[in-house]
């Protein structure tokens, strides 16, 4: 496990992370969402320990930071390699550091994915530099694995092309990744818990889902001369509404319902239809964050 405690740092007159603690538990994908400038970046840094902390304390498996980089390896979102480096080069470089990496299976993901190990790096098109580095990442066979915008500017084949590398590393042995973006969209179907930051603060963290396990979305039907806004305010005084959404007659709800009773209190409105809709991960958060001091959708933009 790696523990954030209280970390804060500045660069001159900015603040870029301010006392942040949080936990990141071993086994899992964890997500880091914010906005370009939430802190994300800086924070991902300290925790590699290539920037030293103004405040606070980072442990790794319960010691000291300085003990425990050698568990993690941080993949930048513009990694850095030598002039007319390969991939083939760049996993021999990176075996003086991480001894356990394996340089054959790094050979065996790269044919897999048709990238040529011996041709440089530099001849690689974006997508083939973003996929050749988390696949020497991955086989470095560090406990932590940190990963800045891995996904930025991918298209949709090639960024579940990534996603796959990462779910099958997770199936052949126990490790940890953190996986920093702006875009919530890249973390959703990937992480099991997330933290948002925002303005170099942590704005909330956690299982989304599990915490959000009361919270429900429901989709209904009205009659044509259903004054919406009067069917609002009625749900409102009854239930703990969250969102409500009206195209027309058709109607989408969110709400807290812990006893399980919006549904028959729909119908009982004279919904025509109504039927439970899965949530989506922008849905859950905006109804944890609800009542706090933040325009939550500014954040998952």
């Amino acid at each position: 496990m790696i523990q954030i405690q209280n970390i804060t740092k500045r660069f001159d007159e900015i603040c870029a992370v301010n006392d942040v603690s949080l936990e990141i538990p071993e086994g899992l994908m964890f997500g880091l969402l914010g906005t370009n400038g939430a802190g994300k970046t800086t924070l991902m840094r300290t925790i590699a320990g290539i920037l030293e902390a103004d405040a606070g304390d980072v442990t790794v498996d319960g010691n000291p930071l300085e003990s425990g980089k050698k568990k993690i390896f941080y993949l930048p979102d513009d990694p850095y390699y030598f002039p007319n480096a390969s991939v083939e080069q760049m996993a021999e470089f990176y075996e003086r550091q991480y001894p356990e990496m394996d340089r054959e299976t790094v050979t065996y993901m790269a044919e897999t994915l048709e990238l040529d190990v011996k041709r440089p790096l530099r001849n690689f098109s974006k997508g083939m530099k973003r996929q050749a580095f988390l696949i020497l990442a991955l086989c470095a066979g560090t406990k932590y694995l940190l990963c800045d915008e891995v996904f930025d500017g991918l298209d949709p084949i090639v960024a579940e092309v990534m996603k796959n590398l990462f779910r099958q590393e997770m199936k052949e042995r126990k490790f940890t990744a953190v996986v920093a973006s702006h875009r919530l969209n890249d973390l959703e179907d990937l992480c099991g818990n997330i933290a948002i930051l925002h303005k170099g603060g942590l704005v909330t963290a956690g299982d989304m889902r599990e915490r959000a396990e009361h919270v429900r979305k429901y989709q209904c039907v009205f009659r044509e001369d259903t004054d919406t806004e009067r069917l609002r305010r009625e749900i409102g005084k009854e239930l703990e509404l969250v969102r409500f959404h009206a195209d027309g007659s058709f109607v989408t709800v969110v709400l807290r319902d812990a006893e399980g009773t919006a549904e028959e209190y729909l119908r009982k409105q004279n919904a025509e239809l109504v039927r439970e809709a899965s949530m989506s991960l922008e849905e859950i958060f905006i109804a944890e964050m609800e009542g706090k001091d933040y325009d939550i959708r500014k954040v998952l933009c």
